[in-house]
């Protein structure tokens, strides 16, 4: 077998993390391999593979003389009652990574880069949580990412291979579909009341950073297996939501829940059995939830490119030619 060594396949290379990656390593000088159900929109110069993570052999042959794979397919943001079907969930995070690190450690791929989640870490989490902290996951979509940590770790096992582990904080951006989405079609529609003080603060990356921080993982391959944070510096509530409202050209909201009002309520509907899981939405929005990023930035030398207010006029701008639906 003659291995590329600018070869990378990219798992979930048309989707929304995993097309960026595509991009920002074509643009790096990677010969680039995209494995999808479906091909890249922008494929000029793209090796495409089309194909589904439970089939090992498409697996196999998509990292065959594969200097590098990234996995970035996954399943995430799945709301309503499908959110809390921890079997699709870990079908897709859970077994598929263990079937891409299988596919990877067979062909001999010398650096495996896994996308992970600092959901990991669990609602525990406080203040500019590290590497350090013990994983406590909370919910499928978190537990799964943490058991597919997990087995890609099990499956590499001893093999002469690097594991680069990036668990990345919420990732916005053009064709987001998660939380920051659902918050700017809020605010566009008026409908957003500020609960608590706002001053609780988040941790964001827009999705062209958390590309490019892959690409840098790609490029100086640590030996072993090594987790990191990747994270822009950490914003306050009232900060993402002034970003937001700027680029909607909107004021923001005034108009506020009182922390001890909103806790009030919290318990009570905690008590009332609360079959929507409002409290815990209103306790996930007034909560701190940093994690640092600093052992990422120091071992590959990266720093965020993308400001808050240019991402969420990126993707505010998306949302519009979309339809804002």
């Amino acid at each position: 077998m003659t291995r590329d060594s600018r070869l990378l396949t990219v798992t979930g290379g048309a989707g929304f993390l995993g097309a960026r990656i595509v991009g920002f390593a074509r643009d790096a000088g990677w010969r680039v391999r995209s494995f999808d159900r479906a091909p890249l929109a922008d494929g000029e110069g793209v090796e495409m593979h089309l194909g589904d993570m439970s089939d090992p052999v498409a697996m196999r042959k998509a990292c065959e003389d594969a200097s590098a794979v990234v996995h970035s397919a996954g399943l995430a943001h799945v709301f309503g009652p499908g959110a809390k079907d921890g079997s699709r969930f870990n079908e897709i995070n859970e077994a598929g990574t263990g079937r891409v690190v299988d596919a990877a450690r067979a062909c001999g791929v010398p650096h495996i880069v896994l996308v992970s989640s600092v959901s990991v870490y669990g609602a525990g989490a406080r203040g500019n949580c590290d590497e350090t902290a013990p994983c406590r996951p909370q919910g499928p979509y978190a537990t799964s990412k943490w058991l597919g940590e997990l087995k890609g770790i099990e499956r590499l096992g001893d093999a002469q291979a690097a594991l680069t582990i990036l668990r990345f904080a919420t990732i916005y951006g053009e064709g987001d579909r998660g939380n920051v989405a659902r918050l700017i079609r809020a605010l566009d529609r008026g409908r957003f009341v500020w609960p608590g003080s706002g001053l609780n603060r988040k941790s964001l990356i827009h999705k062209d950073d958390a590309a490019r921080a892959c690409v840098a993982a790609i490029g100086r391959p640590q030996a072993g297996t090594g987790i990191y944070n990747v994270s822009a510096e950490p914003a306050t509530m009232r900060e993402i939501v002034s970003a937001i409202c700027a680029a909607l050209g909107r004021p923001a909201p005034r108009l506020g829940v009182p922390q001890a009002l909103l806790k009030a309520g919290a318990a009570i509907a905690r008590a009332l059995g609360d079959p929507r899981q409002v409290s815990r939405q209103f306790e996930k929005f007034t909560r701190d939830d940093v994690y640092s990023a600093r052992k990422f930035e120091a071992a590959f030398d990266f720093h965020p490119a993308i400001s808050l207010s240019e991402g969420m006029r990126r993707e505010v701008d998306f949302m519009r030619a979309k339809g804002m639906r």
